[in-house]
């Protein structure tokens, strides 16, 4: 058994509290050097755990993960031999009842050993974290391991005005989701999901956007689109590019970016349209990054973005002869409502999006 020391009250593996953060890989290099095969995560991992109930006899019966690529992990638990606790209070809540552990659970051992495979090296966050930790220390003991993660608060990732907006940007992110079974993983993935809201849905008007990030976003649309804009309107070159991009933020645009090493990897450009609806006018990747998880964490984020906005609809812009784009379009479940030879016109309800990012 892991030695063990007090804390607020309750008994913890000394083990989990020696837990540090692995160093990770850098961003891309300069583009003249070879690239990463990934970029560096920049989606928060989020644990969510169901218990018993609470109190100090309480103990985990089912562990869910919203990881940073957008997928999901979650497995009930068997409870343990000395695990009696029941309070049916809780199980009104998780509609688990304690024969489907019986039935369906995993071992303590199995559980833990998934979770250190999964996480080894990474920082977790969770919003319950006195009682995720106290549960995840009770699993780990139980499983006679070490835990190779670090479990942290959620609320150290949020400025007092971001956690003023926490719970109401919650329930707008679970009404948008609309999960038919409550998981411990679905949670995960909506706090995940909230988290990017507060942080990165903010409007327009309390961001600068400097003429440097439109001439980055000019510079990779002349490296990867130029070709497919002069196709479509029969020219195409910076200043051209710079003031497209600067008349959509007038209107009140939102620039959501990915910048590795300082430079520009992928953007999405939205523009409100309507009360409930929102425009991607351009979205592009470096090249580098097309096969990686870079373009999932851009529309994640849009998403959030258009969450905490109330949008109900995303139209997006996309130029006849890019295929690529085309595709990713429809894979993603959006329809194509309009074509014309300068662009074709997709659109996509934010619900139907949302479900789509999860599947995907």
């Amino acid at each position: 058994m892991p030695a063990r020391f007090n804390f607020r009250g309750g008994s913890i593996p000394k083990a989990v509290c020696k837990l540090r953060l692995h160093p990770g890989i850098g961003g891309a290099y300069p583009y003249e050097m070879n690239p990463p095969e990934a970029p560096a995560p920049a989606i928060p991992i989020v644990l969510d755990i169901e218990a018993s109930g609470f109190g100090s006899h309480s103990y985990p019966i089912e562990i869910g993960l919203a990881l940073e690529d957008e997928s999901t992990f979650c497995s009930l638990i068997t409870p343990e031999p000395e695990w009696t606790h029941w309070d049916p209070s809780a199980e009104l809540i998780h509609h688990i009842d304690r024969t489907m552990l019986l039935r369906h659970g995993a071992s303590a051992r199995a559980v833990a050993d998934t979770l250190n495979k999964r996480l080894t090296g990474s920082v977790v966050y969770s919003d319950g974290w006195a009682h995720d930790y106290s549960w995840l220390a009770l699993l780990f003991d139980a499983a006679g391991a070490m835990p190779r993660f670090r479990l942290e608060s959620l609320r150290s990732l949020l400025n007092d005005a971001e956690a003023a907006r926490w719970h109401e940007t919650k329930d707008q992110v679970s009404a948008a989701l609309r999960y038919e079974r409550h998981r411990a993983s679905s949670d995960a993935r909506v706090l995940q999901l909230t988290l990017l809201c507060v942080k990165y849905g903010e409007s327009i008007g309390t961001r600068t956007h400097s003429a440097k990030q439109v001439d980055e976003m000019a510079a990779l649309d002349m490296l990867t689109l130029a070709e497919h804009y002069r196709s479509a309107y029969g020219h195409c070159d910076r200043p051209w590019l710079r003031a497209r991009h600067a008349a959509a933020l007038a209107e009140g645009g939102r620039v959501i970016a990915e910048h590795l090493e300082k430079q520009l990897a992928g953007y999405v450009l939205l523009r409100p349209i309507g009360t409930e609806e929102w425009e991607v006018s351009a979205f592009n990747l470096h090249p580098w990054y097309r096969s990686t998880s870079l373009y999932r964490r851009l529309m994640t984020r849009s998403l959030a973005h258009l969450i905490s906005h109330g949008a109900s609809k995303l139209t997006s812009l996309v130029l006849p002869t890019h295929e690529t784009s085309i595709r990713f379009h429809e894979r993603l479940g959006f329809t194509c409502v309009a074509h014309t030879p300068e662009m074709l016109r997709y659109e996509i309800p934010v619900a139907e999006l949302a479900c789509r990012l999860r599947l995907a």
